[in-house]
């Protein structure tokens, strides 16, 4: 019986604590407040522009409707989200300053909603896009260390300064525009959307990671800053850098199947191409870059102003090939290294490298109209009983090869047209490299002796500098 009348009591102990328990947790909730502009004037705090009231501290708030859809401003709000109603119409809130969240910024409205306001996020968040566009303002945009991710199927732009960003990541289908010429500061910087990126600004971060979608590093002074992690571009991703770019300790890493352009100068860092697409350094004056690795795609060394597209060695892997679209885009103290499997294309330029290297069956390309490739003192070396393959060799459009192989393997040579049929066979032994006396015109040898070769390369680089 005693047991009974414990087991009674603690049902009707439970019966009081439970509700407390459901009032405690319901407190902590953020309140909502919808706009329906009902009050006198415009002003966000006015109590009759609210349902009930105006929104308290940490509030999520709805903008529904379209009465009064031209707000004024208040400063020192602290909200935790803000959300446009799928029938709002076009809202712009007006000056004043706002504390943001982790329930972000929401546009479910088809229309384009517009902030005029300084932000500063309180923790990380997300801004979805979903219907309309976001539009932020010139006002500046605090994210107080917090993460930021920009979703959605419509565009953000971000018109003002964007600082103090922890991990910031542009998602989903719609266009992402930072379009302040100022810089935008954050530790890493995620690209995963299938939208286009642009960054007018420069943008200084640790890491860059572009995984898919287009981005444009638009500012033509220093376009992008990364540290240890690196430029990582994967994926499908593609991208453009119009500035001057910097690698970092992390060097560029290119792994994607989309083009990517540097415009102008790489001034650190290493470069590594794994990808299938096509990537182009085209800048004006020398790039820094301490050692490049073609394993797959195509590079193109197109660097104008008398520049070197390279500061280092260049080595060319199976199923890369360098194309050179420019004279002169190697430094004349580099190695370059054909191993197995790798292609190098002339273009109808002039190159002075110091050592070139062969590993395993390659092919250089010496275009249409006329290509030299001089090697210095370093000399050639070849693999034994390797095909190199020559193509497009013409002695008479002056085609030079021009270099000592100091060793004395045995190397096969074909010799093929622009379409890839093979006309010719021959071996290199030890000595200089002579692919001329195959071609249709064997009086002429197509190869000058170093000393010369060497002399040419600067009478035309007097001729360009004239």
């Amino acid at each position: 019986m005693n047991n009974r009348l414990h087991l009674i009591h603690l049902l009707h102990l439970c019966a009081r604590i439970v509700p407390a328990l459901v009032i405690v947790g319901t407190g902590v909730q953020a309140a909502t407040f919808t706009w329906d502009g009902g009050g006198a004037d415009n002003n966000f705090g006015t109590t009759g522009n609210w349902d009930t009231s105006s929104p308290t501290s940490d509030a999520d708030i709805i903008f529904a409707g379209s009465t009064r859809p031209n707000i004024t401003g208040s400063w020192s709000w602290s909200l935790n989200s803000v959300t446009f109603a799928s029938g709002a119409g076009a809202f712009t809130i007006n000056g004043g300053g706002y504390n943001i969240g982790g329930g972000g910024i929401i546009n479910n409205s088809g229309n384009t909603q517009t902030i005029n306001a300084q932000l500063s996020l309180t923790a990380n968040q997300t801004w979805n896009a979903a219907g309309g566009a976001i539009v932020l303002g010139t006002a500046y945009l605090n994210a107080g260390g917090n993460n930021l991710t920009l979703t959605g199927a419509s565009s953000i732009t971000l018109g003002g300064q964007v600082g103090n960003v922890a991990n910031l990541t542009l998602s989903g289908g719609g266009n992402r525009i930072f379009s302040s010429t100022q810089t935008l500061s954050a530790t890493t910087l995620t690209a995963s959307g299938t939208g286009t990126n642009t960054f007018s600004g420069q943008v200084n971060t640790t890491t860059i990671n572009l995984g898919s979608g287009t981005t444009h590093f638009a500012n033509t002074g220093t376009a992008a800053q990364a540290g240890s992690g690196g430029i990582n571009i994967s994926g499908t991703a593609s991208a453009t850098f119009s500035g001057n770019v910097a690698g970092g300790s992390g060097g560029i890493n290119i792994t994607s199947s989309g083009d990517v352009t540097f415009a102008g100068r790489i001034t650190g860092g290493s470069l590594t191409l794994n990808g299938t697409g096509t990537t182009t350094l085209s800048g004006n004056g020398d790039n820094n870059i301490s050692n490049t690795v073609v394993n797959s795609g195509t590079l193109i060394m197109a660097q104008t102003g008398g520049g070197d597209s390279i500061n280092g060695p260049l080595t060319i892997n199976n199923g890369g090939t360098v194309i050179f679209s420019g004279d002169n885009q190697v430094p004349q103290w580099e190695t370059v290294t054909l191993n197995e499997g790798s292609t190098l294309l002339l273009g109808d330029t002039t190159q002075t490298i110091q050592h070139l290297v062969i590993t395993g069956d390659s092919i250089i390309d010496f275009g249409s109209n006329g290509s030299q490739l001089n090697i210095g003192s370093g000399g050639i070396t070849l693999t034994d009983n390797i095909t190199v393959t020559i193509v497009n060799w013409n002695a008479a459009a002056g085609d030079v090869f021009a270099g000592a192989n100091p060793g004395a393997p045995v190397v096969n040579v074909q010799y093929a047209d622009d379409e890839g049929n093979i006309y010719a066979t021959g071996t290199w032994g030890g000595g200089y490299v002579t692919p001329g006396t195959p071609v249709p015109e064997p009086s002429t040898h197509g190869f000058l002796m170093l000393g010369g070769a060497i002399g040419l390369i600067a009478w035309r680089r007097r001729q360009v500098r004239g």
